[in-house]
């Protein structure tokens, strides 16, 4: 049995929850793929699956084996990548994680431009509105937003995410609009929660200092979209990137406010592992996400 084609397989029914799902995406018959699998756990003498007449669940032996699987099936293809990119090849995969907020204003619409020039390279875009850890995900490179803490990353700026205040007019009409610090006692906030489970907190500058002020809330989220849906549901104040939010002021559902007391800006990078034989593909995406994000953040 070719072992790296059962694993192949395996991995399959595992994202498809099914044999024929997994038969139809590997262009096999459904018997076969069965039998790669049966052969894999008869080898493994280990059960990887439980199997139901409509679907597939791994057990927890088979959950970790697969994730290994795909670890090792990962590296197999940058290996080959890498080979090829010995010989000037643009061919492959490039993964690469960044915020919601910022890839789908910015990043998604500009794809197939990219992808025009670029017909060789294939994009696995993770959705990550928190730092992602680039080994253990298995990235080629991350956007960032905020200051780069982690040890050994390469960053390259691309520049300064201005954040202002936001409310609806739902919101303006229910509370009133706040035009000092000292006027958001009377207010609420729509809470964000951090990957630390921590609150991020509500920080303004005030002349040339920066003050925290503490504001009410009855609602706290950890999803980016999902807290602008709120602060567009009149849930509360809302804070972000002027390049993202004030999409949204030109159509008249938010409107700024408290622009005399901006947030605190922060950086924008594109972070990657220091790697001498990464992929040219890799390269030629990164170049790209700078020029672009580059260009946006300075609008």
């Amino acid at each position: 049995m070719d072992k790296i084609a059962a694993m192949k397989a395996y991995v399959k029914v595992v994202e498809s929850t099914s044999f024929r799902g997994a038969a139809e995406v590997l262009h096999m018959s459904t018997a076969y793929v069965s039998r790669m699998v049966q052969v894999l756990e008869s080898d493994l003498g280990v059960k990887l699956l439980n199997r139901t007449t409509r679907r597939s669940k791994p057990t927890d032996a088979g959950l970790r084996y697969y994730e290994r699987c795909v670890g090792l099936l990962r590296d197999l293809d940058d290996m080959d990548a890498d080979a090829l990119a010995s010989k000037g090849s643009n061919s492959g995969s490039v993964r690469v994680s960044m915020p919601s907020l910022v890839a789908k204003p910015i990043v998604i619409p500009e794809l197939p431009k990219f992808l025009a020039r670029n017909p060789d390279i294939q994009l696995d875009i993770r959705i990550a509105d928190q730092h992602p850890d680039l080994i253990e995900d298995g990235l080629d490179c991350a956007v960032q937003v905020g200051p780069v803490v982690e040890l050994g990353l390469v960053a390259r700026p691309v520049g300064t995410y201005k954040t202002l205040t936001y409310a609806s007019p739902d919101y303006i009409e229910a509370y009133g609009e706040p035009f000092t610090l000292d006027d958001l006692s009377k207010h609420v906030g729509v809470g964000y929660a951090m990957k630390s489970g921590r609150i991020r907190s509500w920080e303004f500058l005030e002349g040339t200092a920066f003050r925290t002020v503490s504001l009410k809330g009855t609602i706290v989220v950890n999803d980016a979209d999902t807290y602008v849906a709120c602060g567009l549901a009149g849930l509360g104040l809302i804070q972000g990137g002027t390049f993202i939010l004030d999409a949204h002021v030109r159509s008249g559902r938010l409107k700024k406010v408290l622009r005399d007391y901006p947030s605190n800006p922060r950086p924008v990078s594109v972070v990657y592992m220091p790697n001498r034989t990464r992929p040219r593909r890799v390269d030629i995406f990164i170049d790209w996400l700078i020029d672009l994000y580059s260009t946006r953040l300075t609008e």
